[in-house]
């Protein structure tokens, strides 16, 4: 209820929420430095690893379906389409790569080198899990007023 005495709507009360209190990103950071340093610890394709990574992204991804995170975010743009367009240019390239196992390198293939340090593949597990939470925050109701 707010001070008129009538009943709020979903919509007012979501635009109310803040969408990532300091204390939630806080708790989140230090929920994802585990997840960061068991990846950088143990490496790449192990069992330690894929465990980590498994057990974070469902535990966000469960959260985020069960939110409904960015139902209400905005029709994407028409300049969109040129990122979709990239995105799938690079899933050809990639399936096709390892269809006819090419000598063209696979983007793991480009990427191994510059994650191959324990403390920069570490980072990259954090800062996936926190892309990951920044997702999470996104709005479930849209506006349609404006």
């Amino acid at each position: 209820m707010d001070q008129d005495g009538r009943a709020d709507t979903v919509l007012e009360r979501e635009q109310r929420r803040p969408r990532l209190t300091r204390r939630q990103l806080l708790v989140w950071t230090v929920a994802a430095i585990p997840v960061g340093a068991t990846v950088g610890t143990y490496g790449q394709l192990t069992p330690e690893a894929f465990v980590a990574v498994l057990v974070a992204g469902s535990v966000v991804a469960a959260m985020a379906l069960g939110r409904r995170s960015g139902s209400a975010a905005a029709p994407a743009p028409r300049a969109a389409l040129a990122w979709l367009v990239w995105l799938v240019a690079v899933g050809v390239w990639e399936l096709n790569t390892v269809l006819h196992e090419s000598r063209l390198p696979t983007l793991s293939d480009l990427m191994d080198p510059i994650l191959a340090p324990p403390l920069v593949r570490g980072v990259a597990t954090v800062l996936w899990f926190l892309a990951g939470i920044w997702l999470l925050a996104r709005p479930s109701v849209r506006d349609v007023s404006r």
